[in-house]
């Protein structure tokens, strides 16, 4: 559970509205894996260095649609740009590609370039904008073909 608070420190540091608590509860008790949905299967995983979290990355896969979505990666403040991100996006996609899934979509908020520049080097394509979708600020919408 120590995993747990760590996470939620990084979360709080990311995002202007930070998931609960019993979310990443949820998902830790179930070994990282929960269902979602009738057809969706939820997934969390961490990157470690001496035994602190270095950041997460939280996905779902939907077995029905083969498709992918990330939902939350984060890093903690003082290890970011140093590839931390980029580490955990590709376990995500290496993931989903082992799974067959045909596609990956996730969303951004609008300003947030660094993140951007992220997913816009490792591939995945802006193909759309959602107005008002975190309230406050339009999500730009990244997708990436994961097979042809």
């Amino acid at each position: 559970m120590k995993d747990i608070d760590e996470i939620m420190v990084i979360e709080r540091q990311s995002f202007p509205v930070a998931w609960e608590y019993t979310i990443f509860l949820n998902i830790c008790l179930r070994g990282g894996e929960i269902a979602s949905g009738e057809t969706g299967i939820l997934f969390m995983d961490i990157l470690e260095r001496d035994e602190r979290v270095l950041g997460y990355v939280v996905w779902e896969v939907d077995s029905k649609t083969s498709s992918g979505h990330i939902l939350n990666l984060a890093v903690q403040q003082a290890e970011r740009r140093r590839g931390h991100g980029r580490k955990l996006l590709f376990h995500v996609i290496d993931d989903l590609k082992v799974r067959e899934v045909t596609c990956c979509r996730l969303e951004v908020r609008e300003s947030n370039i660094p993140a951007r520049m992220l997913y816009e080097a490792s591939g995945f394509v802006a193909s759309s904008k959602i107005v008002g979708y975190y309230f406050d600020e339009d999500a730009i919408v990244y997708t990436m073909a994961l097979r042809s």
